[in-house]
């Protein structure tokens, strides 16, 4: 990624749209390796590709590049910014 939309690869690709799940919006930052595609709709961004997160399958992180972090364990357990939740039960 170089700019808000625009992107440098075999060319340079601006003004695509971002695809995510709904109710999920993002903006990769600066030199992010962004995945685009093309589509009926044009060129869009189905995400960046993410290096040494260290997860489990099954597991999510969310986070951002200021370092809020969101991450949901397979024991249940919910971290948030450090802060450990236990799964709904759990001691």
């Amino acid at each position: 990624m170089t700019g808000s939309s625009t992107a440098q690869g075999s060319g340079e690709y601006r003004d695509f749209a971002f695809v995510a799940p709904w109710g999920i919006a993002y903006q990769p930052p600066a030199a992010a390796k962004a995945v685009l595609v093309n589509s009926t709709e044009g060129m869009v961004c189905t995400g960046a590709m993410m290096e040494g997160m260290d997860l489990e399958p099954g597991e999510l992180l969310l986070f951002s590049q200021g370092g809020a972090r969101i991450y949901l364990k397979n024991t249940g357990e919910v971290v948030i910014n450090g802060q450990v939740f236990a799964a709904e039960g759990g001691e």
